[in-house]
Order: C-alpha cells, then structure tokens, then sequence
C-alpha cells in the first residue's frame, strides 16, 4: 500500500526507493532539512516487533516517527526512553516532540496468572502498562494532535477469547476496546478519529517471550500456524500497515472501530 501524502500535516513526502519494497524491510533515512514540514506520528512501545514495524512504514510515508520506549529506537526521527507508570514522564515526552498527526499506542505486556492464583502484584503491572499507560498517552498526545489527525490503540484477538491462565491479559485488551469506543466520541468534537487494530498471533519477540514460559511452547509454536485460516502467524509489517490504513486519510469516515487483523483465527474457532 502506499500512504504518501495521505495524513493530516504532511506537506512533503519522500518517494520510496521501489514500489513493490514493503516498509518491513526498509530502512528509511530521514533528512533534517525537511522535517519541519512533515506530520509526526508518535509509537509506544516502538522498540518491538510491530512498533518497529510502524515506525519503517510512517518513514516510508514521509512522515516522522516519534519513538516511546524504555529502549532506544535507532531508525526513530525522534526516540524517547519513557516509562508508561510514570504520568510526569509521558506528559514531558509528549510535550518534547510537539504537534502531532497521530498517536500509536502499541506498549504491552503479558502475564501468566489464573483467577485463583493471580498475584494482585502481576494484575496491577498489566492494568498499569496495557491500560493506564494507554490511556494516559491518549490524554497527554491530546493537546498536541492537530485537527483530523488519528489514534490507534492495540487491542487483540485475546478479547475476544478466553485462555485459561491469562486473566490479566485478556481483560486488559477487552479494557482498550472500551477506551477506544468512549474516546472515540469525544475526540470526535475535534476531527481526530479513534480506532484499534486488533492482531491474531504475529511473530515477535513478544510471542517468543510467552511461549518461552510455557513447558509445551514450542510444541503450541509449531501448531499456531494452524490457528488460523492463512495457515501462519502474521508478519509486523502486516500489522503495521493495518496501523498506516487507519492512520491515513483513506479511513477517514472510520472511527470507534476495531480492525481485527488475525488471519482469520477467530473465523476459525
């Protein structure tokens, strides 16, 4: 897909090197000179699989990505070691980068935990990042997102699902869906559409880290193709440029949506 000139704010875009390049690949490097005059897009969790992944496409669409993470992010215009749990923190970082065209809010974690067994320690820490941290990034991105802009949130398949001993995660996602249906109308008031693409499996590091727990991981690994009608976990870049989609002017009428891009894994339950 190619989203050049397809953002609220971008006044200049750069030609990609070749049509047929996916933004999963490319390593975009981005001048100085030209940069006033380009949209920014501000990525959570931007040191990840998919958050890598958007910030290559939102550079590919000529625009600048602002990187929030607790690592540093090389290939980011812009790259600022933030903590979620830390509201000062998101505040200042949102005020150091200015206007924006848009807002990902991608930073997550996972979990381990029954009902039962659960330590209110572990349920807390995934509220605070999956949750707080999303809802606090919306609030402090708020003042600085110019009129028509877009914010996607990471919802998840696993909201729309049950798997025993995930409690924690699987709430938090079903809580993101809701923020972004209440926010949704209220940014509405000023042109900025709210919306959230919800993955099946993707192969990240993330997925590694979960499985990595699990006695029987590489054995649900080899299976989790299967889950879904495509046969295959998704690629990052996948999910990135459902992200671009939403954040271009090509969704312009979508809003209070969820974009579920799962490869048919919930079809297939």
């Amino acid at each position: 897909m190619k989203w050049r000139g397809r953002f609220a704010g971008s006044l200049q875009t750069r030609p990609r090197s070749s049509p047929a390049r996916r933004c999963s690949s490319m390593a975009v490097s981005c001048g100085s000179t030209d940069m006033a005059d380009k949209g920014t897009i501000a990525i959570t969790g931007a040191a990840g699989g998919i958050g890598l992944a958007t910030v290559r496409c939102v550079q590919a669409a000529g625009l600048r990505a602002a990187a929030l993470d607790l690592n540093p992010v090389a290939e980011a215009d812009f790259s600022h070691a933030l903590d979620l749990s830390d509201e000062g923190a998101i505040a200042r970082a949102f005020e150091a980068i200015g206007p924006l065209t848009g807002l990902v809010c991608i930073a997550g974690m996972n979990a381990r935990g029954r009902v039962e067994d659960l330590a209110w320690e572990t349920w807390r820490r995934v509220m605070a990042v999956n949750v707080r941290g999303t809802m606090l990034s919306m609030k402090h991105a708020s003042p600085h997102l110019v009129e028509g802009g877009a914010i996607v949130l990471t919802g998840s398949v696993s909201a729309h699902v049950g798997t025993d001993g995930y409690v924690a995660y699987h709430t938090s996602k079903g809580a993101v869906l809701g923020l972004m249906r209440a926010a949704s109308g209220e940014f509405a008031e000023r042109g900025v559409r709210v919306n959230a693409v919800s993955p099946g499996w993707v192969d990240t590091a993330f997925t590694d880290r979960a499985l990595a727990e699990l006695p029987d991981g590489e054995a649900i690994r080899a299976s989790a193709g299967k889950a879904h009608l495509l046969g295959r976990m998704a690629r990052p870049a996948e999910i990135a440029e459902a992200i671009m989609f939403l954040l271009s002017h090509d969704a312009s009428f979508v809003t209070g949506t969820e974009l579920i891009v799962d490869g048919g894994f919930l079809r297939k339950r």
